[in-house]
């Protein structure tokens, strides 16, 4: 069955951050969308969501914030019409596990690992220097790095032992879970966390099969920075695939 003529999924976001992942599964499961780009912390993202932070979606009369609540719901809501699984079902062990590791990738890989080097490193650094983030009263720690790269590592090499033995996270066959895992990698990859990994050769070869989806290669396409100057709201959809005014 074709979600072709299904009303667009409204989702609030940049394409840097976490609207990716809002966009990809939308496009695995060939499911319409309509991206409104929009920076974190502004006035119209704090009228969606009261923490102000991206995305948002509004898919009929649900408005749900926080990326790996709507990955669920999107998957949940529309896998069996586009006849893709990408979020195992309730009561299952394939849940529980995909649940489990959903758990390891937001609480430690990113919590304790990305996030801290993030709001302590770079978000610190950054809100000195901007009107957007003044209210965030980010401290700079330098000392955070080494043990934010400590715990991701731990995390990582728990994943990395799943990944030694399937194709994808949850088994051979690509989940929601392989989105999430996948951003994460290119985050940490942009601080050279995987260089020199015990198990960079096995990240690597799923960060490259997962980068060859056709779903994921057309976000990347579509990835350009907010023009931050004007803070213009931009829209645009997979149909015109033309770039949104005020994007470079």
């Amino acid at each position: 069955m074709s979600l072709r003529n299904t009303p667009p999924v409204k989702i609030y976001g940049d394409m840097r951050i976490r609207a990716f992942r809002v966009v990809w599964i939308c496009e695995e499961l060939g499911l319409p969308w309509e991206l409104e780009q929009v920076w974190p912390w502004s006035d119209k993202i704090y009228s969606l969501n009261p923490l102000g932070k991206v995305p948002v979606i509004i898919d009929g009369d649900a408005q749900i914030y926080e990326s790996a609540a709507i990955l669920n719901y999107l998957a949940e809501k529309y896998q069996d019409a586009a006849g893709l699984y990408l979020v195992p079902k309730p009561g299952t062990k394939e849940r529980a596990l995909y649940d489990q590791f959903l758990m390891v990738i937001f609480l430690d890989i990113e919590a304790l690992g990305l996030w801290t080097h993030r709001k302590f490193i770079d978000l610190a650094l950054y809100s000195l220097n901007s009107d957007l983030m003044n209210d965030l009263q980010y401290i700079h720690i330098p000392e955070a790095a080494s043990p934010a790269k400590g715990a991701f590592e731990r995390s990582l090499k728990i994943l990395a032992e799943e990944l030694k033995k399937h194709k994808f996270l949850l088994g051979d066959n690509f989940t929601a879970l392989d989105i999430h895992l996948l951003r994460d990698l290119e985050w940490a990859d942009a601080l050279d966390w995987l260089t020199g990994n015990p198990d960079e050769s096995v990240l690597r070869r799923y960060y490259d099969d997962v980068r060859m989806r056709e779903a994921y290669k057309t976000c990347w396409k579509l990835r350009q920075p907010l023009d931050l100057s004007s803070k213009a709201l931009n829209t645009f959809t997979p149909q015109n695939q033309s770039p949104p005014i005020g994007l470079k």
